[in-house]
């Protein structure tokens, strides 16, 4: 018996050490759970870290945009960008003027296909080669083409003439369409500084943040 009781009593200091470890491991758990949900204290230096570089960044981004901005600006405000843009549209226009012109190229392309068309009327009027039916179907077909041709030619030269005079009045329009354009660079450079303004306005959010960062907290905090 004695013996017997002595086992109980072992048995029965283990079981509660036991207990004992694992209330104590609960609470060591339930410590550590309201550990992370408690508010984390702001670092004041982390803070500056991220506030400067993100400054950096901003800053840096601002500034090639600023340079890009006056790079644009200086191009549409020079006073020959609207000339040479006006002078470039001048110089197409009197391409096309050279080509529709009276003794262009647009105005002899109808009168070779009629002279082509008489010439074969002229071989079939000699040719032996062919039956007297095939000839007269093929001088029939020639004639044809030729009327045509006439035709067609006359239409082109009507549009011609139409294209010419108002290729005429867009070159006499010179002086109005070089300001056009000179608006319209301007129009271009209004955008540019719009742009501008938001990027520097988004660049002054950074500033703010790092103004906040080296700014010492109350007491108490």
């Amino acid at each position: 018996m004695p013996a017997r009781s002595h086992f109980i009593k072992i048995v029965l200091i283990s079981v509660c050490l036991g207990l004992a470890t694992t209330a104590g491991g609960a609470r060591s758990v339930a410590f550590a759970a309201e550990a992370d949900k408690a508010p984390q204290v702001a670092n004041p230096v982390d803070d500056f870290n991220r506030a400067v570089v993100e400054a950096k960044k901003s800053l840096g981004d601002l500034s090639a945009k600023i340079e890009e901005s006056s790079k644009q600006i200086e191009g549409l405000t020079s006073t020959e960008a609207a000339r040479a843009q006006v002078a470039e549209l001048q110089s197409l226009i009197a391409d096309a003027l050279g080509q529709v012109a009276d003794n262009g190229k647009v105005m002899t392309l109808g009168q070779k296909v009629v002279d082509f068309a008489r010439s074969k009327e002229a071989m079939f009027d000699r040719d032996t080669k062919f039956t007297p039916d095939e000839r007269q179907y093929l001088l029939k077909e020639w004639r044809r083409i030729e009327t045509e041709a006439k035709r067609a030619t006359d239409d082109l030269g009507n549009a011609r003439s139409e294209f010419t005079e108002l290729l005429r009045q867009v070159q006499a329009r010179s002086d109005y369409i070089e300001e056009l354009q000179a608006l319209n660079n301007a129009q271009q450079m209004l955008d540019v500084i719009k742009k501008l303004a938001g990027e520097v306005r988004a660049a002054s959010g950074s500033m703010k943040s790092l103004i906040q960062s080296v700014t010492a907290p109350a007491p108490g905090i």
